[in-house]
């Protein structure tokens, strides 16, 4: 294996320095004409290219681009942001979205391949006098929808979630697996009979997505969990996903697919894989935005040579097929997204969409070059097309989505997700329960079954660990032993992964404070406390509530009689803060369940006393009361539970919900608190040392403490 010279590895950091400069000072000037980053950086490859730097500056431009090392670094680099584009984009489709659209989707991408081929072929041969076999790769060429191109100008515009913008990705990813079969075709690859390719291609695109479903699906799940919950490798998950990807990318590579189509079959497997957070998507997102994708989109616009178009001829040949390119593509997949039942706004937006340009098409079109298939003068011909399209179409897209409002049905799913995206729950994948006679589980279990119920009807991923700590599990206590049955009946019931671990009594909070570690949320059971001994769980769970460093769930009262909860209706007091939000999430999910009223109450204090509200008219307290609960509301309906908001304005919150509990019958109260006391002594607020005391109702308390508060946003 031979490396790069001293000078090679000078030259490749100053090229790569310069097309990163490059990218970010046009993308800027881009955005403040309120166009894409994209097109800002397709433009700067154009300046850095042989159209302006290698006319201006030969020298500098051949000692920078043109050694043969310093364009493989630079084209490794390249291809690295396009595979990790594609990932993000498919990280973004959601699959049942896809199912519903699966008909726009596939006429729309017939309408976009179809009269492409036959206008490429058409152009080629009767405008450029060139053979059928370079009009036919033209064609193919045409045919391509740069789908890493739509991808980040429909990130930019926050557009993703888009029901059009699902059809678009769906049918643009058909366009570049279509594009690449026919290459195959075209070139030869598999012998002499173009049947014979086509075929091959096809076989083996339907094994791959086969084997992604069957066998990448477990074994990406399995692997994403083991490096979340058994290792201490720093950033091991986006290591993992760059790991995967590239090894999703490589067997498309192999099978003579693409390697892209590797790259979004994996995103899209990865969308709905447990531990992906949000900040691990953040953190592969910071790669392909601040390094890779800058490159690919500044070396693509450099291999554009406007130079080469001398003549008006020249320039009227690229009219000529910028109109044809845009008319066969656009015209035909709007009607095919149209007879698929997209409204005509939403079919304009497909159409539009898969007409972009600037991406896998170019990379199709050099290919052509290379394999002497597509002459450089209609390569960069083309090129110029795409930019022009590049420049036209974001602008296009913003104009049509002004005049197509949401439908009903995508405007209640956006805020469904919305909703979801600031909830709590969500991101409780792993939960830990200590099996211990002092932690008296069996409520506290009964509460996570419900809990874990409505995650897995919402598809969410959840994941147990039943810690039995003990000199033998389940351990001597009959409501030890009774929550671990019910775990391991939870386990069976909603296919939800229970994983066991023994710990020895000794030493047990140290135990169970270790495997808290790793987890979302701990939850433990107590007795409700008395109001001679104050606000104290127990010395067990005092402990634990100080020092574990995740979430804790404390569910204090006796089990409701009978295998399943009665409860009809639940209480959640609101003080405005994102851990009683959080409280009302988790009341929502224990609704969803139990088919239970949920009432989410928010007192506001107005007397003379209060410090908060002093010299406040009583409208304005109310007001900032209902926000605080309207946005607890906004959360918990996207479950389809019943919501009964209530404000009240008047004395002590305490006495306010104390006099709620006695107005209603209620079966479950709800507090979201932290805890403020030092290290020792437990303090949770007098508002709820004072309701939790004088509760006569199981009570079940989300508490957040130091850096875990920060968990709950």
């Amino acid at each position: 294996m031979h490396g790069l010279t001293e000078r090679q590895v000078l030259l490749s950091l100053v090229a790569l320095a310069l097309i990163l400069l490059t990218a970010r000072a046009f993308g800027e000037l881009a955005r403040r004409l309120r166009q894409p980053e994209v097109l800002g950086e397709l433009f700067g490859g154009v300046v850095l290219g042989p159209s302006a730097v290698g006319a201006l500056a030969p020298g500098l431009h051949r000692a920078l681009f043109q050694d043969q090392a310093v364009s493989l670094v630079l084209s490794g680099i390249s291809w690295i942001g396009a595979l990790l584009l594609l990932l993000m984009a498919g990280i973004e489709v959601d699959v049942s979205i896809l199912r519903k659209e699966a008909r726009p989707g596939a006429l729309s991408a017939l309408g976009a391949i179809a009269p492409s081929l036959a206008a490429g072929a058409a152009f080629s041969v009767l405008a450029l006098e060139q053979p059928l076999t370079s009009g036919i790769f033209l064609g193919i060429v045409l045919s391509v929808t740069a789908v890493s191109v739509i991808a980040k100008v429909l990130i930019e515009r926050e557009s993703m979630r888009r029901s059009y913008a699902q059809v678009t990705l769906a049918a643009g990813v058909v366009s570049e697996v279509a594009a690449w079969v026919l290459v195959a075709m075209t070139s030869s690859s598999y012998g002499a009979s173009p049947a014979l390719a086509i075929a091959r291609s096809a076989l083996l695109a339907g094994g791959f997505f086969l084997f992604m479903v069957l066998v990448g699906r477990r074994f990406t799940y399995a692997a994403m969990r083991w490096v979340a919950d058994a290792t201490r490798i720093s950033k091991g998950q986006v290591s993992l996903v760059l790991v995967l990807t590239l090894l999703a990318a490589a067997l498309t590579q192999r099978l003579g697919l693409h390697p892209l189509l590797g790259a979004f079959a994996f995103g899209v497997l990865l969308n709905n894989a447990p531990r992906t957070h949000r900040p691990l998507l953040d953190g592969v997102l910071t790669l392909v935005a601040g390094l890779f994708a800058p490159v690919f989109f500044v070396l693509a616009g450099m291999r554009v040579d406007v130079s080469q178009l001398r003549t008006p001829a020249a320039w009227g040949m690229v009219a000529l097929l910028l109109l044809i390119a845009t008319a066969v593509k656009v015209a035909p997949a709007a009607l095919g997204a149209r007879l698929g039942g997209l409204r005509s706004g939403e079919a304009a937006l497909v159409a539009v969409g898969l007409n972009m340009k600037g991406g896998t098409d170019l990379i199709v079109a050099i290919v052509g070059v290379e394999l002497g298939l597509l002459s450089k003068d209609s390569y960069t011909m083309y090129a110029v097309v795409a930019l022009v399209t590049v420049t036209l179409s974001p602008a296009l897209l913003r104009w049509i989505e002004k005049k197509t409002p949401l439908s009903p049905e995508e405007s209640s799913r956006l805020e469904r997700e919305e909703a979801a995206r600031r909830a709590y729950i969500p991101g409780v994948e792993r939960i830990l329960v200590p099996i211990v006679a002092h932690a008296l589980p069996g409520f506290a279990a009964n509460v996570i079954e419900s809990l874990v119920a409505a995650k897995r009807k919402l598809d969410e991923t959840v994941d147990i660990t039943e810690l039995a700590v003990g000199q033998q599990a389940p351990g001597p206590s009959p409501a030890a032993g009774e929550a671990s049955r019910g775990l391991a009946r939870l386990g069976a019931r909603a296919r939800v992964g229970i994983w066991r671990q023994k710990r020895e009594l000794r030493g047990s909070i140290q135990a169970i404070l270790r495997a808290a570690r790793d987890h979302d949320l701990l939850v433990i059971g107590a007795r409700p406390p008395s109001r001679a001994r104050g606000l104290s769980f127990g010395r067990l769970q005092d402990a634990i509530i100080q020092r574990a460093e995740c979430n804790v769930l404390v569910v204090a009262g006796d089990p409701p009689a009978g295998e399943r909860p009665l409860a009809r209706r639940i209480l959640v007091p609101l003080i405005g803060l994102e851990y009683s939000l959080a409280a009302a999430d988790l009341a929502a999910h224990v609704a969803l369940s139990w088919d239970a009223e949920l009432v989410l109450f928010s007192s506001t204090q107005t007397e003379l006393g209060a410090v908060v509200w002093r010299d406040r008219d009583p409208s304005r307290a109310r007001e900032a009361a209902r926000s605080v609960v309207d946005e607890a509301v906004f959360r918990g309906r996207r479950l389809g539970v019943r919501v009964s908001p209530r404000v009240q304005v008047g004395a002590h919150p305490s006495d306010e919900i104390a006099r709620e509990l006695a107005r209603a019958p209620y079966d479950l109260l709800v507090l979201g608190c932290y805890d403020h006391g030092p290290l020792g002594q437990l303090y949770l607020g007098s508002t709820v040392e004072s309701v939790v005391v004088r509760s006569r109702v199981p009570v079940a308390l989300l508490v957040a403490h130091g850096g875990t508060r920060d968990q709950m946003r």
